[in-house]
């Protein structure tokens, strides 16, 4: 196999582990080791090696195996960086199964004026998310949408919280078709009262967007502070009844946890869940 060769089937090697992990956030499949993603980069890696080595004995044009060397190289680096920061602080949540809600104010995607006030008596999935811009947190809030059908049966509202302005929840909740109440907290006073506040976290935002899969991912990685991932289920008392925060962003809850959660919680089965999402109670503690 030729140096150039080798390097073609490095690219696609690393395109395949990448895209098939892609493809399975949507689908809330996002294991804490990306395996696919993993093996790509060993054997791409792997793949470019040799073309390099045969290139530097005149059996291939190093002017274009170098180049991809590079690229592949400066990838590897990237999605290691990105892997590395994956932990999530957990020990600073501010609230326990038990508590009561506690009250607080924010802004909406449309510019009006929130209070906690506004859910008394309703049975609430209160989730705070890292951003608009966030991948996983797309795929998420998109399956409470389809979810939302299952939820009003058990009589439960969607609430999602994070640090985006009401300009890019407007953007967001429209780009997405999300039904549910989109709240602001720019300052992040909700996120610090809570006790979710995740510091310096990797935002990858702004720039170019690519669409993969469905997800929009932007292409300027900075450190921001954000929120934690993390999702209150509230009964209609106003007291939190489950909490599920992940020590890892890209693990997030699958349909069936949040829904087996609801069943325990409330003692009933959704009525209108689809047959994929009809679990057993005890799904919540799995």
């Amino acid at each position: 196999m030729t140096p150039v060769l080798l390097c073609i089937v490095a690219l696609a090697t690393l395109f395949a582990g990448v895209g098939s992990y892609a493809a399975a956030i949507p689908r809330g499949e996002n294991p804490r080791l990306p395996i696919a993603v993993g093996l790509s980069l060993l054997v791409s890696l792997g793949l470019v090696a040799v073309a390099v080595a045969l290139a530097l004995t005149g059996a291939g044009p190093l002017a274009v195996v170098l180049p991809v060397a590079v690229m592949l190289l400066l990838s590897t680096g990237f999605l290691l960086f990105v892997h590395a920061q994956r932990k999530v602080p957990r020990d600073t949540l501010r609230v326990a199964v038990g508590d009561p809600l506690l009250p607080f104010t924010a802004v909406t995607a449309d510019g009006a004026p929130f209070h906690s006030q506004a859910l008394a008596g309703r049975r609430v999935l209160l989730k705070f998310f890292r951003g608009a811009w966030c991948p996983f947190c797309q795929a998420e809030l998109q399956r409470f949408e389809a979810m939302r059908p299952a939820l009003r049966s058990l009589g439960v509202e969607v609430v999602a919280l994070s640090k985006d302005t009401p300009e890019a929840a407007r953007q967001h909740r429209d780009r997405d078709g999300l039904g549910f109440v989109l709240l602001c907290d720019p300052e992040l006073e909700v996120i610090r009262q809570y006790g979710v506040e995740h510091r310096k976290a990797l935002e990858v935002s702004g720039g170019p967007e690519v669409r993969l899969f469905g997800l929009r991912v932007g292409s300027r990685p900075r450190f921001r502070t954000m929120a934690a991932p993390t999702t209150l289920l509230i009964d209609e008392n106003g007291v939190i009844r489950w909490i599920d925060q992940t020590d890892d962003y890209k693990v997030r809850s699958s349909a069936e946890r949040v829904l087996g959660a609801m069943a325990t919680t409330f003692g009933v089965r959704p009525t209108e869940a689809p047959h994929e999402l009809d679990i057993e109670p005890a799904c919540a503690s799995c």
